[in-house]
């Protein structure tokens, strides 16, 4: 299985992104490679979606149906849900696990992101898709990390070497 950043399923489904065409290589590489592996993501990239997509929304040509829709929440859901059902991808529901750091409780992706940012100096989301992959990789969940992020494939052999994850793009 592989873990789907947020940039390569918009870019896969909608396209009028820039990166759409690098988007669709990759998928196709990873699903050769890999046969109908199952292509997954975290509750982050969920929220990431959303994020994005309110911000940017307008800039896409929506597939009929979706397009027509008025109503931004409505169109917003629809446009994600799309997304999605598209590339068939499996969420993996966050857990409860909570961990302690000098004292402080906190969500366990959280503490994992903390131990990985003095290796990977990444920005803040970019560490948490990386904590989130790295669980599931623990879990043999995956073993594929998609992404078109420059900074997290500038750090791919250290990723590798700490997490056991190959970043793959193009």
């Amino acid at each position: 299985m592989f873990y789907l950043d947020t940039c390569v399923i918009i870019a896969y489904g909608l396209k009028e992104d820039p990166n759409h065409e690098k988007a669709v290589n990759v998928i196709e590489k990873m699903k050769k490679i890999n046969g109908m592996s199952k292509i997954c993501t975290s509750t982050l990239t969920l929220v990431e979606l959303y994020s994005a997509l309110s911000r940017n929304i307008q800039k896409y040509k929506l597939p009929p149906g979706i397009e027509e829709i008025v109503n931004d929440r409505i169109k917003l859901r629809a446009t994600v849900a799309y997304l999605l059902l598209l590339l068939s991808v499996h969420i993996f529901p966050d857990d409860s696990e909570l961990s302690s750091l000098d004292g402080l409780r906190l969500f366990s992706k959280f503490s994992g992101a903390i131990s990985l940012s003095i290796e990977l100096k990444l920005k803040t989301l970019d560490l948490l898709h990386i904590a989130y992959a790295s669980e599931l990789a623990k879990q043999k969940s995956i073993r594929f990390f998609i992404t078109l992020d420059s900074e997290i494939i500038s750090k791919k052999d250290i990723i590798l070497k700490v997490t056991g994850i190959e970043i793959m793009n193009e």
